[in-house]
């Protein structure tokens, strides 16, 4: 009796870890995933080029 009850306890706890790794896993990769597949198809995104006067006037 108390090995199903610790096997049911271990199941809920390991299938809702799995659960929770899934969702945070699609809910990262869900809005890049055009960009991902752009970037698997061979698109190269242009670089980024910072501003050159981004710093106050003060500092140098």
């Amino acid at each position: 009796m108390l090995h199903d009850v610790l096997t049911g306890l271990v199941l809920t706890v390991f299938g809702s870890a799995g659960a929770t790794a899934i969702g945070s896993l699609r809910a990262s990769l869900a809005p890049q995933w055009s960009r991902i597949c752009r970037l698997a198809l061979g698109h190269i995104e242009p670089s980024f080029t910072p501003l050159i006067g981004a710093q106050p006037h003060g500092r140098r």
